[in-house]
């Protein structure tokens, strides 16, 4: 195509050309295969952007007559037909650039809701497809190819693609840079062409940005171009991945000191703790989280927060946004969260930079559901920021009959956003892509998904996918819809190629606590694991399983049934034990045998800060505690049994990416394995009872496992597969992960 300007809208299941900001078109080749390098593709000629836009229509093969109903022209079914062209239904529009809303009518009769795999936008009380046409006077990018090769040579071919007016690219203009190392491109400007080639000098990230304007200084729209790239030893999915979410303010204060003294008048548990960006990356570089396997960082909210105290769900005591979900800016980081040396911004690219060093993915949180009453959004457009009732009082229930789930306000001062307005989608996913570009994540967590409208995941995950299109490394999108054990149908609503990969299993989280932390039955929490699998099915891989998060007590606590209120009254247990005597058995057996159980599971594995050593706590803001930096005997031994277990799942292929199989199970002892296939196989065993047990497990053929001798990665046990069985013998509270290859 060498007239960009061009627009085709499938009525198929075919993804838009197009974006909210005009992003690049899609590459002609994209991999990391290690091919040719960008030396030898043919990029054409110059490409100038046309004032034209093409609408294509693939249904109605047997259809009479197909016109287009629209906001372009005042939904006049009758102005706009379209003509039949190669199979197709097709006509050209000349329009101001601009989203707008359509629907087709065949032969008289409107179709019903749009394509959910394309763009969208609510007029009125309708959702109908977006015709989104960019402005073909501003110049634009096109990636042809791009590529890490094995040895790490980093390479692309980009289009420069000129604005209507012809001016070519302005080369004093150009800008490259390649994992923040400028470069100089080979530049053709007769025909736009950058060639870009750079030779890694260790495993990393290695995004490449571009910007320049054309002879007329007018910038190129999607400036800087943003292509994340990785050069890694071994190939990476997120399902190598195990995932630690971090409070950031209280994980590790890094200096003692704060930019921003706590608010006042509000309880020390409720406020800010002086948890900074430099504590997390003082971490990374400490190795803490490659001892534990961990290669996420599911960071809390990074945004700017509000400085006000308010009332909560307690009434007789204040919080302050040290969670980070009381935002006010879209693009700012957090000022407390940088130091005395440094702000928030700077320490946290400082952070992402060290994590993709180590080959560790960085996850922002996203709150998009609402923002606080005071941000730049409710300056600039306080219509955006209306009121309207708050969730859980009379009429205005969180959800069910009578509920108004995507338009009630967590609070007062929390302001629900409407994405059916689209100059708040637009403004939203906008900002989203320029605070994932400026800070170069890979990975974003959607929180209160239920509570909006799909229309803003689906815009999101959209134009994450056209930037995979043009050669990025994948992107991860997982949400947070918070349900029971039954909220499996709706967690799914929300998961599909074109919104989120996965979500966080909350049906799961019930059945697992009381197995491990209670006295529940391992037959119960097979069907369980069984449901989830069935209920996500090809998704299963996408979703993330938990112990615990920063909305429930602590997983501790709740086993030894001392929960107490949110702001105190809940004992340390782990924390306060001898320093080296190890006398809280019981919490290390029950946690690190949920570990085990969480760390051999297909999907997603999360950790919250905190359960590695066993740190207490009731309910918010009681859960997010400091984090201990110096251990006692009892929480030393949790905190190594569970990186023995993290390590293992990183060196275990069947652990991240087999299939699972039930084994052996009653009430108090579990086997199952895990298969990848070719006598790959991982098997798992667990024994809560109170005394030894002795099994004889029979292994099926398909695993291919006759002969073999299989040991336990965390003790000195070993399995020997013969005449099709194993004989598995464990301690009270023992579990053993074995494999053999």
């Amino acid at each position: 195509m060498s007239k960009l300007r061009t627009l085709s809208l499938l009525a198929s299941a075919l993804l838009a050309l197009s974006t909210l900001a005009g992003c690049p078109q899609f590459p002609a080749q994209s991999n990391n295969d290690g091919g040719p390098d960008a030396g030898n593709v043919d990029a054409g000629p110059q490409e100038t952007r046309e004032c034209k836009a093409i609408v294509l229509f693939n249904g109605g093969e047997s259809a009479q007559k197909v016109t287009i109903s629209g906001e372009f022209n005042d939904w006049d079914e009758t102005a706009t037909p379209l003509e039949r062209h190669q199979g197709a239904w097709r006509t050209e529009l000349e329009l101001s650039p601009g989203h707008y809303g359509y629907k087709f009518v065949v032969d008289g009769v409107y179709e019903g809701e749009p394509p959910p795999d394309q763009y969208t936008k609510w007029v009125g009380q309708f959702e109908n497809r977006a015709l989104i046409v960019p402005n073909c006077n501003v110049p634009s990018w096109k990636v042809v190819e791009s590529r890490v090769s094995a040895s790490g040579l980093v390479t692309a071919t980009l289009k420069f693609q000129s604005a209507a007016s012809g001016k070519l690219i302005d080369p004093i203009s150009v800008r490259v840079t390649v994992g923040n190392v400028s470069v100089e491109p080979e530049l053709t400007a007769s025909t736009g062409t950058l060639k870009i080639s750079y030779q890694a000098p260790e495993h990393g990230k290695y995004t490449i940005k571009a910007r320049a304007a054309d002879t007329d200084g007018v910038l190129a729209e999607n400036s800087p171009l943003w292509l994340p790239l990785w050069w890694e030893a071994t190939e990476f999915s997120w399902q190598d991945s195990i995932m630690y979410l971090i409070f950031t303010d209280r994980f590790r204060d890094s200096d003692g000191t704060s930019p921003v003294p706590p608010v006042q008048d509000v309880p020390q548990i409720s406020n800010y703790m002086g948890g900074d960006f430099k504590g997390i990356t003082d971490a990374l570089e400490d190795g803490y989280f490659d001892k534990m396997g961990v290669n996420l960082l599911w960071l809390s909210p990074i945004n700017e927060n509000t400085d006000i105290g308010h009332r909560g769900s307690d009434p007789n005591n204040k919080y302050t946004g040290y969670h980070g979900y009381w935002t006010v800016d879209a693009l700012r980081a957090e000022t407390r969260y940088g130091d005395a040396d440094a702000d928030g911004d700077a320490r946290l690219h400082e952070l992402v930079r060290a994590a993709q060093k180590r080959g560790v993915r960085v996850m922002f949180d996203l709150v998009l559901n609402h923002v606080h009453e005071d941000h730049q959004y409710c300056d600039e457009r306080p219509d955006w920021c209306a009121l309207t009732c708050t969730c859980g009082e009379a009429g205005c229930a969180w959800e069910g009959p009578g509920g108004r789930p995507l338009d009630c306000q967590f609070a007062p001062y929390l302001p629900d956003l409407n994405y059916r307005n689209h100059d708040i989608l637009r403004r939203v996913v906008d900002d989203v892509l320029l605070l994932m570009k400026k800070f170069d994540v890979d990975s974003i967590r959607i929180d209160a998904a239920k509570h909006m409208d799909h229309i803003i995941m689906r815009t999101i995950r959209l134009r994450l996918n056209e930037l995979e299109a043009m050669g990025a490394t994948p992107f991860y999108v997982v949400g947070e819809t918070y349900v029971g054990d039954d909220g499996h149908d709706l967690i799914m609503d929300y998961v599909a190629d074109y919104e989120l990969h996965g979500q966080f299993d909350f049906p799961l989280l019930g059945p697992i606590r009381h197995v491990f932390g209670g006295d529940g039955s391992f037959k119960h929490l097979e069907a369980r694991t069984a449901l989830s699998e069935q209920k996500y099915h090809s998704t299963l891989k996408w979703h993330s399983p938990f112990l615990g998060n920063h909305d429930i007590p602590r997983f501790v606590s709740v086993s030894q049934g001392n929960v107490g209120h949110p702001f105190g009254g809940t004992p340390d247990l782990m924390g306060e034990g001898p320093q080296n005597e190890i006398n809280q058995w019981n919490i290390i057996n029950r946690m690190s045998m949920g570990f085990a159980f969480l760390l051999t599971i297909p999907g997603i594995p999360l950790i919250y800060y905190g359960d590695e050593v066993g740190l207490a706590g009731g309910p918010d803001p009681d859960n997010r505690r400091m984090m201990p930096w110096e251990w006692n005997a009892n929480q030393r031994e949790l905190l190594e049994r569970v990186r023995t277990l993290g390590k293992a799942r990183r060196a275990i292929r069947p652990l991240r990416h087999g299939s699972r199989q039930e084994l052996w199970i009653d009430d108090d002892f579990y086997v199952y394995a895990r298969d990848a296939g070719s006598g790959d196989v991982a098997i798992v065993a667990m024994n809560k009872g109170g005394e030894q047990r002795e099994v004889m497990v029979t292994i099926p053929a398909g695993l291919q496992l006759t002969g073999k001798t299989l040991n336990s990665v965390n003790s000195t046990r070993q399995v020997t597969v013969a005449e099709g069985q194993i004989r598995v013998t464990l301690d009270s509270w023992e579990y053993a992960v074995f494999y053999g290859n």
